[in-house]
């Protein structure tokens, strides 16, 4: 019971922490730039180096329900 009680406290945890960050880029799909909730845990996120050599960043977006690819450059905001 305890076990199901920290995983659940650390989930709530990271539910706030999620709402706090934020990614910023412009999206070629939407054709405008775009403001995210971003989960900054490795686990959620990876970067990588795409075919046409762009700098690319790879996250869960909680409103899409699924992985979501930012090109480079983005920037990571701290609601304060």
């Amino acid at each position: 019971m305890i076990y199901i009680e920290n995983h659940l406290i650390e989930y709530l945890e990271r539910r706030k922490m999620k709402n706090k960050y934020y990614i910023k880029y412009f999206s070629k799909s939407d054709g405008k730039k775009i403001k995210r909730p971003y989960d900054p845990h490795h686990e959620m996120q990876h970067e990588f180096i795409a075919g046409s050599g762009n700098l690319c960043k790879r996250y869960w977006d909680e409103s899409k329900d699924g992985l979501r690819t930012a090109n480079a450059p983005w920037t990571i905001t701290v609601r304060k």
